[in-house]
Formats: C-alpha cells, sequence, structure tokens
C-alpha cells in the first residue's frame, strides 16, 4: 500500500465549458462520462494499492455525471477516512439538492470560477448551499495571484478559487497537438499539480494532462504509457513530485499561460 498526498480520479470526460489551454482539453469537445460499474471497478482495484490523504474528482466536468452521487458514495465506500474534493465549475450546481452535500463528509467542494463576468451567478450557487447550514467559518487567502475564499463547516468545506492563468499543456502545429519539448526541470517548476497523479481509465499517470492528450494524440507525438495495477507503481509513487522526461511536454515559462477571465477564451456550451 503506498500513502500518497492526493490523488486525481477522473470520472467525466465532458465538460460544460470550452477552455482554451484547458488541462483536460475541454476545448477539443470531449464526450462522455466514465461508467459507474467501471468506476466500481477501478475503486476495488486501487484501494488496495493506494492510500491518499485526497481523493479529487476529477473531469471534464463531473457534475454532468448523471450518477454522480452514486460516485461519491462509492469512492466513500473504498476510501472510508480519505478526504473527497469534488472539483466543478459551478454551473451546474443548480441541478442539485444543496441538501446533498452534507452526507459524503468529510468533503471539499472546490469551485473554480472560469469567467470573472460569471462570478455573481456561480456565487449564489454556492449560497444556496452555505444557506442549509448555519455553522460556517469563512477564511479568505491568496497565493500566486490565486485568490480563495474558504468556507468551512463539520460536513463539507467550499473552496471558491479563482485562477485567473492556466499553463497551455500542449501546443497546437496544423490543428495538431504536439509537445513543446521543454527543459524538463523548468517545465515542472511552474507546473499547477506538481504532486498530483491521476486515476483515468484504470490506469495510473504522472499528471493530469497527460491521459487526455495521449488520448487524442493517439500516438501521433506523444510517447508515455500508463501505469496498471500490475505495473510498476513504486516507481511512479517514488517520482511524485520530481521532473521526469516526460515534463519537457510542458511549456518552461509562464509567457504559454491562457487567462481564463478573459471571456473570449472561456465558453459556456
Amino acid at each position: 500500500m503506498y500513502r500518497i498526498k492526493r490523488l486525481d480520479f477522473n470520472v467525466a470526460y465532458a465538460c460544460n465549458l470550452s477552455c482554451k489551454g484547458c488541462i483536460s482539453l475541454s476545448d477539443f469537445n470531449r464526450k462522455g462520462v466514465e461508467p459507474l460499474q467501471d468506476i466500481k471497478e477501478q475503486c476495488e482495484t486501487w484501494s488496495k494499492i493506494l492510500d491518499p490523504s485526497v481523493i479529487s474528482i476529477f473531469g471534464g466536468e463531473p457534475l454532468l455525471h448523471p450518477r454522480i452521487g452514486n460516485v461519491l458514495d462509492t469512492i466513500r465506500e473504498y476510501w472510508p477516512n480519505t478526504q473527497i474534493r469534488l472539483i466543478t465549475n459551478g454551473y451546474l450546481l443548480k441541478k442539485y439538492d444543496p441538501e446533498m452535500w452534507f452526507k459524503f463528509g468529510p468533503m471539499e467542494m472546490q469551485v473554480s470560477i472560469h469567467r470573472q463576468d460569471h462570478e455573481a451567478l456561480i456565487t449564489s450557487e454556492i449560497k444556496r448551499i452555505v444557506k442549509r447550514r448555519k455553522d460556517w467559518q469563512a477564511v479568505r487567502s491568496m497565493s500566486d495571484g490565486h485568490k480563495q475564499l474558504e468556507l468551512h463547516n463539520k460536513d463539507l468545506s467550499i473552496y471558491k478559487s479563482k485562477f485567473k492563468r492556466f499553463v497551455m499543456p500542449y501546443r497546437l502545429d496544423n490543428g495538431e497537438l504536439t509537445p513543446f519539448k521543454s527543459n524538463p526541470k523548468k517545465a515542472h517548476s511552474i507546473c499547477g499539480s506538481p504532486d498530483t497523479p491521476i486515476l483515468y481509465n484504470n490506469k495510473l499517470y504522472k499528471c493530469a494532462p497527460l491521459p487526455n492528450i495521449l488520448e487524442l494524440d493517439k500516438g501521433r507525438h506523444y510517447k508515455y504509457e500508463g501505469t496498471s495495477a500490475n505495473g510498476d507503481v513504486a516507481t511512479l509513487v517514488k517520482n511524485i513530485n520530481k521532473a521526469e522526461s516526460v515534463c519537457a511536454m510542458c511549456p518552461d515559462n509562464i509567457n504559454h499561460s491562457i487567462d481564463h477571465f478573459n471571456k473570449d477564451n472561456v465558453h459556456v456550451k
């Protein structure tokens, strides 16, 4: 059993936004979600291998999963002591009864603001949840230009995060995804998630952009293999938060960042 800080768990490929430079490639019109049965099988397998402090429910947009409540129940069943963190852009919170978010605890909900002109809309959805309980504690913070409002309840913590810039993890040459071929150490030093592997379609990858890019590239420009449950998990875990040759696929300076407060870079589908 390998103890790790955080694990991203992909449950949806589709997204209700199209964001330029998205690490999940939402601007390539991805479709579908991970079937619940496949999620259960992944949980059964990997809960015997990985012991993460935090599991981030990842997409795409996880709230597009028609059985997201069952997804959260399943992950809680197999990792009963792990902090569950739901990553969402917040637009689809209106579809759900706010009461449901209090039953999976301990749970965190990270609501990322991608359009500054839509912040009030997303904030109103957060307020619908907050109104269901009285004992909240609020904390405001700012780190590396990222503003965050934290709201803490005994069963749920909500993080409203404003990430202005995202480092684009690929180049487009004649419509095809291509790697930057950067200095791996420099690229890793500006990575947004340098210490977070992702479980994607029953394989473990060093970071979230990798499996998404590989799926669309289909072997034309990128060479990397995800690690299966019976593969060399030990080496992957050992190299968490370390620069590797694969990091060269990303840029090594922030000049390739995308401004997600610019409405021209983020479109609601």
